[in-house]
């Protein structure tokens, strides 16, 4: 039996699950920090979902052996002392994959026919804000879909099946794009000839501000940018600008830098930009999918069967 710190609420299928596997489970989100700090400094293992675990934490952690990622992205882990330790670390690669790409498509189709502005106005100036403004469809244009996995490959397949788009795809860790799709080499030709750009990448050293100042410049002026992967993927203060100059025509946003958002931050003021809170994978399927993967690669490394266990990505 292996005691597991789970350090925030999520679906109750995960805690179950490790409970009628025999396991000692902690329910940290119900302790303050000093006390769940304090459980974990015998636990074998952690299942998290985005609170930091930084060597600080690890230093305190005498036995543990594994921590089970609720979700995909590894920025909350010190990767480096994680390998250094040979503390295993797994994510949950496609339980939240389809939630996202629809969140990402519902951005692009509401950027695309101003489905806020128009919604705010109708209350606002009535009947003729109809007559304020035109959308744009999306056959027949060009998606440029940035990183290109579980979730981006769901998103060119809505794009090139669903609405006949021409779709580019940049990603230089795949060999090929998905069918019907262009692989580019370069970042800047996507850039250059997308109507929609939308970024599915980890975040990594190589990823932080990849879409900067250079990058939105290369973008066409009707162009619009979706971000529903890490917020510092992109340069938030070239983004700002950007949208105010009108170098591209709005942007839809999951994630941003800083997290939460304060309420007078100017993204909130611009009516060509959407803002969810991080909400992409908030779906019930994809809640108990992340909760049951996370928690099904703790039950098999404690079993002995890290053969079965999913997304292993360190050490």
């Amino acid at each position: 039996m292996a005691k597991i710190v789970v350090t925030e609420e999520m679906n109750p299928i995960g805690p179950q699950l490790l409970k009628k596997a025999g396991h000692n489970v902690i329910e940290g989100w119900k302790l303050t920090r000093e006390e769940m700090q304090k459980e974990t400094e015998d636990a074998d293992a952690l299942m998290v979902r985005i609170m930091p675990v930084p060597k600080e934490w690890m230093d305190r952690c005498k036995k543990l052996k594994m921590m089970s990622k609720h979700g995909v992205g590894i920025d909350n882990f010190d990767m480096e002392e994680s390998k250094r330790r040979g503390i295993i670390i797994t994510v949950t690669p496609g339980a939240n994959a389809q939630s996202v790409a629809e969140h990402a498509f519902m951005m692009m189709l509401a950027l695309a026919k101003n489905a806020i502005p128009i919604h705010t106005g109708y209350k606002t100036v009535g009947w003729n804000v109809k007559n304020s403004m035109e959308g744009v469809e999306l056959f027949g244009k060009t998606l440029g879909v940035i990183g290109c996995g579980q979730i981006g490959s769901r998103i060119a397949h809505m794009a090139k099946d669903g609405m006949d788009m021409r779709v580019l795809v940049y990603d230089p860790y795949i060999a090929a794009a998905p069918a019907g799709c262009e692989r580019v080499d370069e970042l800047d030709t996507l850039l250059e000839q997308s109507d929609f750009v939308t970024v599915h990448s980890y975040l990594s050293p190589e990823t932080r501000h990849m879409i900067d100042e250079k990058a939105f410049a290369k973008m066409k002026p009707g162009a619009f940018f979706i971000n529903c992967a890490r917020g510092p993927i992109m340069d938030e203060e070239a983004l700002i600008r950007a949208l105010q100059e009108k170098r591209i025509a709005g942007a839809g946003l999951d994630v941003t830098e800083q997290e939460p958002l304060p309420a007078d931050h100017p993204l909130f003021g611009m009516p060509n930009v959407i803002l969810t809170p991080h909400y992409a994978p908030t779906t019930k399927e994809a809640a108990y999918g992340v909760a049951r993967m996370a928690a099904e690669n703790l039950i098999h490394y404690f079993a002995g069967e890290e053969d079965q266990m999913k997304g292993k990505v360190c050490p």
